[in-house]
């Protein structure tokens, strides 16, 4: 039963007083603890950015602060007004948050987002592993944070007795001022796309800053247009770079180097390749080298096509557009003179193209044609034409993309063989179920059409072994991406939707001259691997692949490595049987890679997590 009167009320209001003074402390020693995500979260390039981080490091800390003080201790003032009790409340209390907030800043630090109900749950379940020495700092830090909260809270008890004249307002506006003038920045910074703002409403934890576009259109002070004009183009400043490659590389290139065709087939499963559907290609990874289980690092055509030419994660993609940095592969083929030749069904007009990958390439003939059948069939003539031309005298690479199977596109006039099949497809109707099967062998017999101009790319004349000092050519048909048919019943079609083997387990078939053939190999690889493979054992460079790329060698036997499949958001994990999937704001699952089904009872590993995050913040500048 509460007590009333004068001396409960007096009571109350010096604890309320006191309990202020606890909170502006507590302000401090959050934004003390905070400034840690200052420097994790990386320093705007802007003044005005920088303005705003600041402002929004004290007002936000200042909000979460007190308002933990109206939810907790406030209430409680009233139904325990004892001091003893309330400061043994208000240490617990302060040390509960000020330990939430470390443990989220170490998880920033680690995997670039908050704490949330599933990384919570895998850092308790995982706590008695061996994983759990990383965190051996809280045994240090929590009993620390209690005893100097407990002493705080008696000594602002004493010190606030024989304060005759109030702090609160003096101390208390500018930390309000702050809170105001970070949502009113952000709602300008939204409704005019002012990224050095907007890029930073997840550096800290719970934070939800404020927009009004809604409300600024509809009280004619923003202009609807305008936005989203503003929405489409891409700022110049951005405040995470490409730090790309690591270090300077090291090269001692070949005296004769080879020349180098790539083929991507887009669209094409690995278990398309098989004597029916495949005849030119599989008789032609019959004798030389066969990849059983490769997988795509992306799951779209602009991710694959960025991480096969880059070997880094789909992330860094919009990065290496805004920045123009060519991959190192066509740096390296450019310092060693060799001729390009780049055909791509439906032109090469991408920003993937135009913006990264072939950015360097500038007085290339890119040579545009209409994409699907006829584009591929336009593609493999042009290229054949123009190897035609070349001499001996200097290597060539030649880059040829085909899409008629991602389409699904024919020939006018061609069924074949595989019936009953679609006679048209619109890919503006969703799929059903009930035309899987003819859908299916519309896709198949894109394949096997496409099969029939490999037959044309992959006869190049190879060197006699009794001419000297003739190159050598090193042909590679592989796949951007896969394509699904409801495959795993989850109504999943096409690709660009799911991480599953349908959309990224792709062929990979080299004819490496110098090489054991023929062989086949079933230990895993990426399209990861390609980059550090070619640069390492065809163009001599010498430097470690981790300072460049997060593959490997494609000849590198190792039955436990973790393969990685992304785009700028999600990510996926590949390990043995399992997938871990995880995005940007920390939400995870564990999929069966065999159905794409979620795991009940097993979380993904901590140790696992911790290595993909380091591959992929590796590259990341400030």
């Amino acid at each position: 039963m509460l007590k009333t009167g004068h001396l409960y009320r007096d009571n109350v209001s010096h604890l309320i007083g006191w309990g202020h003074w606890l909170v502006f402390f507590n302000v401090l020693l959050a934004m003390l603890v905070a400034s840690r995500f200052l420097w994790i979260a990386g320093w705007p390039d802007t003044l005005l950015g920088s303005f705003y981080l600041l402002i929004s490091w004290a007002g936000h800390f200042a909000f979460l602060s007190f308002f933990t003080y109206l939810l907790t201790l406030f209430p409680l003032t009233f139904l325990f007004p004892n001091l003893r009790t309330l400061q043994w409340l208000a240490a617990a209390i302060g040390t509960t948050g000020l330990t939430l907030l470390l443990v989220d800043s170490q998880v920033f630090s680690l995997f670039k987002f908050h704490l949330n109900p599933t990384v919570w749950r895998l850092l308790l379940e995982q706590a008695q592993t061996e994983q759990a020495s990383g965190w051996g700092w809280l045994f240090v830090w929590v009993p620390v944070i209690f005893l100097f909260e407990l002493w705080l809270a008696g000594w602002l008890w004493r010190w606030s007795q024989r304060r005759r004249r109030s702090l609160t307002w003096p101390l208390a506006v500018p930390l309000l001022v702050c809170f105001f003038l970070t949502h009113s920045l952000h709602i300008w910074a939204d409704a005019y796309v002012y990224t050095p703002i907007t890029e930073q409403k997840a550096d800290f934890p719970l934070s939800y800053p404020m927009t009004a576009k809604r409300f600024l259109i509809k009280q004619g002070w923003l202009d609807e247009d305008q936005y989203k004009e503003l929405s489409k183009q891409t700022p110049d400043s951005a405040k995470r770079k490409l730090n790309y490659p690591l270090r300077p590389l090291v090269v001692n290139a070949p005296e004769l180097a080879p020349n180098i065709l790539l083929v991507v087939a887009d669209g094409l499963r690995a278990d398309q390749l098989d004597a029916i559907t495949m005849p030119n290609l599989n008789r032609f990874a019959d004798r030389h080298l066969r990849f059983n289980n490769h997988l795509s690092a992306g799951n779209e055509t602009q991710t694959s096509l960025f991480s096969l030419f880059y070997s880094l994660p789909g992330r860094y993609l919009r990065d290496a557009e805004k920045e123009g940095m060519a991959p190192l592969l066509i740096g390296e083929l450019q310092r060693q003179d060799y001729r390009f030749g780049l055909f791509a069904s439906g032109g090469l007009e991408k920003p993937v193209y135009q913006k990264a990958i072939f950015s360097s390439l500038r007085h290339s003939a890119l040579i545009p044609t209409q994409g699907g059948a006829s584009g591929d069939s336009q593609t493999v003539a042009a290229f054949n034409s123009w190897l035609a031309k070349q001499d001996k005298q200097r290597p060539w690479f030649s880059f040829i993309y085909l899409d008629a199977i991602s389409k699904l596109d024919l020939p006018q006039g061609m069924t074949g063989p595989f019936q009953p099949s679609l006679t048209q497809v619109n890919p503006a109707e969703p799929y059903q179920n009930i035309e899987r099967e003819a859908l299916f062998n519309r896709y198949r017999n894109s394949v096997f059409y496409t099969d029939r101009l490999l037959g044309q790319l992959l006869s190049l004349p190879q060197p006699a072994a009794d001419e000297e000092k003739q190159r050598d050519t090193i042909i590679i048909v592989t796949s951007g991406h896969g394509m699904e048919f409801n495959d795993y019943e989850n109504n999943t079609w096409g690709s660009g939707n799911a991480y599953s083997l349908a959309q990224l387990h792709v062929p990979l078939v080299i004819d490496w001259p110098g090489r054991e053939q023929p062989m086949s190999f079933d230990y895993p690889t990426s399209q990861l691997d390609l980059v550090p493979t070619l640069m390492r054992q065809a163009l001599g460079v010498e430097s470690p692949a981790r300072t460049y790329s997060t593959g490997q060698s494609l000849f590198k036997a190792d039955a436990d490595r973790w393969r990685l499949a992304s785009d700028e958001d999600d990510y996926a994990i590949y390990q043995h049987d399992d997938i871990t999937l995880f995005n940007r704001r920390g939400d995870m699952q564990l999929l069966r890679a065999k159905d794409y089904r979620q795991e009940s009872d097993d979380s993904p590993e901590l140790s696992l997590l911790l290595q993909v995050m380091s591959d992929l913040n590796r590259f990341q500048g400030k």
